[in-house]
């Protein structure tokens, strides 16, 4: 399964397809697409695509470099937007996500997953445990026959 998603992500560097959505103070929010020159100029039979993610919300504008690289102007946009909080939630009938107070946030705890990992992991060191001393009896009692001289078929 690692595997499988490591080579998506290499399928992705390699196609040459960035996507990013830069929110605006307005509520808003644009969605950049920079696409290199090489993918345009030789004809693909394969469709070239980039979807909006589910938590961007109101996109205003979609924009589409054909470039190698981001240009100067959006770079400052994109450093700018990432040095900014991202709200995880959106609530209906609020205008500014700025206008959010935390106490309408929930945050995701997972104590569930943890808790059962961490007895899966206890259970499995005890069963190991368990099997290294069952292990070690054997080996005693095979000694100690050996030494008697008696050997059981």
């Amino acid at each position: 399964m690692v595997l499988e998603l490591l080579i998506m992500a290499a399928g992705l560097f390699v196609m040459g397809i960035e996507a990013v959505y830069v929110p605006t103070d307005d509520g808003g929010g644009d969605y950049l697409v920079r696409v290199e020159p090489e993918l345009v100029r030789n004809p693909t039979p394969y469709t070239l695509t980039s979807d909006v993610p589910a938590d961007a919300r109101n996109v205003r504008r979609v924009k589409i470099f054909v470039a190698d690289a981001w240009p100067q102007s959006v770079e400052r946009s994109l450093v700018e937007a990432a040095k900014r909080p991202r709200v995880a939630a959106v609530v209906t009938g609020v205008s500014r996500a700025a206008d959010l107070e935390t106490s309408q946030l929930k945050p995701l705890h997972p104590w569930g997953l943890l808790t059962g990992s961490l007895i899966t992991l206890f259970l499995s060191l005890g069963a190991n445990a368990y099997l290294g001393m069952l292990l070690a009896g054997m080996r005693a009692r095979y000694q100690r026959d050996i030494q008697a001289g008696i050997v059981r078929v």
